[in-house]
């Protein structure tokens, strides 16, 4: 049995009005003082892709100078495949050996680090001057790696609870 024209056309515009909300819905929620935001927050990543990715890594740790952190391995290996060019990973809960060829496996996470723009803000506002609170680095992403085993060189513990340290 055919629905009548009035019925249908009904149907149509509920379906239209519908649509209108959901999408005037989801602008309002992707705005906050004019600045676009996604729907859910992205996913930060790292030098090794995604988060939380299972990695077999190799290197040495960086011995040269500048503004690097101590545990800092310069990996030129990645699963088994060779990096064009060599990338440096701060590794956390295992002290690298110097001159020694580590292999680690484990995953990498990251954190922000520095100091925040609101605290800036802040103080702007209470009358004080921002510039009192430089700090010696900028409010920025920093992935590091978690080894949860170590496999070169025999006998580096890892200090993780999830990490082996007997092989």
């Amino acid at each position: 049995m055919q629905k009548p024209l009035p019925q249908l056309v009904a149907i149509a515009l509920l379906a239209i009005l519908c649509a209108v909300v959901a999408v005037s819905a989801r602008s309002v929620a992707q705005t906050i003082q004019g600045e676009e935001l996604p729907m859910r927050p992205r996913q930060p990543t790292g030098h090794l892709g995604w988060l939380g990715t299972y990695r077999t890594i190799g290197g040495v740790l960086y011995d040269g100078g500048g503004k690097v952190e101590s545990n800092t391995l310069v990996v030129d290996v990645v699963d088994g495949k060779r990096l064009d060019k060599p990338i440096h990973i701060l590794v956390k809960n295992t002290r690298i050996p110097a001159k020694v060829r580590c292999v680690l496996k484990g995953y990498e996470l990251g954190e922000m680090i520095g100091r925040p723009p609101a605290e800036y803000a802040l103080t702007k506002e209470l009358g004080g001057d921002p510039n009192e609170l430089a700090t010696a680095t900028v409010w920025r992403w920093r992935p590091y790696f978690v080894p949860l085993i170590a496999t070169e060189p025999k006998g580096l513990e890892v200090s993780t609870k999830w990490g082996r340290t007997k092989r």
